[in-house]
């Protein structure tokens, strides 16, 4: 696949314990609020994050890893279309059970499988609003993991300055 540079992630985040419990519990509410079987939140590389559900029925890090695969190929043919940014969504229709794929931002996704007896209209408005709470979620870590990074260099730089300077002066 012929896959943009500009599609492609600029930096991966790394998740706190207070981001990751975060995600979580968006996926909890996203579970309850649906009614869905299994809420997944996972890397677009298909490296899963963290789940709502019951993920016993299935192989955790296969099933991510189909999902990545699939929204990768939909999104190749949306850019064949002349999309800009792929497509947000994807639906797939089983005859037992339906799965909602969603863009959160090029570096992660998430996919919501539920029942056929579940509405796929209300599926969507939660889904679309649990996309913008991951993303308020990962926005507020990438700032935080800046931060961090930047008072790291600061520190670091601080020392490596004070000590060329007492190297200098031979203290």
């Amino acid at each position: 696949m012929d896959i943009a540079r500009e599609k492609l992630p600029q930096s991966r985040i790394m998740l706190s314990t207070e981001s990751y419990n975060e995600i979580t519990r968006v996926l909890k509410d996203l579970e309850r609020s649906t009614r869905a079987d299994f809420a997944l939140f996972f890397e677009a590389n298909g490296v899963a994050v963290t789940h709502a559900g019951n993920p016993e029925q299935f192989d955790l890090s296969g099933f991510s890893s189909l999902n990545a695969a699939n929204y990768a190929a939909t999104r190749e043919m949306a850019s064949m279309l002349g999309e800009q940014n792929a497509f947000k969504f994807l639906f797939l229709e089983g005859e037992h059970s339906n799965i909602y794929i969603c863009n959160v931002n090029h570096e992660f996704l998430l996919s919501i499988t539920f029942s056929k007896s579940v509405a796929l209209g209300m599926v969507r408005i939660y889904a679309n609003k649990a996309v913008k709470q991951l993303q308020a979620i990962l926005e507020d870590a990438r700032q935080n993991e800046e931060q961090i990074s930047e008072k790291v260099l600061d520190d670091e730089f601080s020392a490596l300055l004070n000590d060329a300077f007492d190297s200098s002066f031979n203290l």
